[in-house]
């Protein structure tokens, strides 16, 4: 016995849910409100518009309202089309030189004498 009516995967794609989708270049269901990773995206979105992975995301899973989501659709099809101008630039690290301080371990007092004796763990008891 299988139950054809069992919950499908939480991520539809375009093919499982055509009918939800009506925007240009959405491939998934548009998530709840409360989801996470669109609580995240979109915060990263208002936060920082410029941002290609929140762009990415608000575009695939519909999140923008119509007029916005075709302004930045434009530019998404210009980054699929031409994905080397996608790359953000990356901040060049400065180079920190570090004098190199070499300590002479070699010689002198290690605290040890040298002598057998009773020195060593576990005979102070005798």
């Amino acid at each position: 016995m299988t139950d054809d009516s069992a919950p499908q995967a939480s991520q539809q794609s375009v093919d499982d849910a055509p009918e939800m989708l009506i925007k240009p270049g959405q491939k998934f269901a548009t998530p709840t409100p409360g989801d996470a990773d669109r609580v995240f995206y979109e915060s990263l979105y208002q936060q920082k518009p410029e941002s290609v992975m929140a762009q990415n995301f608000v575009i695939e899973y519909g999140l923008l309202p119509d007029d916005e989501h075709k302004t930045l659709y434009k530019t998404y099809i210009t980054r699929k089309r031409n994905p080397s101008q996608s790359i953000s630039p990356i901040k060049k690290e400065k180079k920190i030189k570090i004098k190199s301080q070499i300590i002479d371990d070699t010689g002198g007092d290690t605290g040890f004498s040298g002598k057998g004796g009773s020195e060593g763990v576990g005979v102070g008891a005798l």
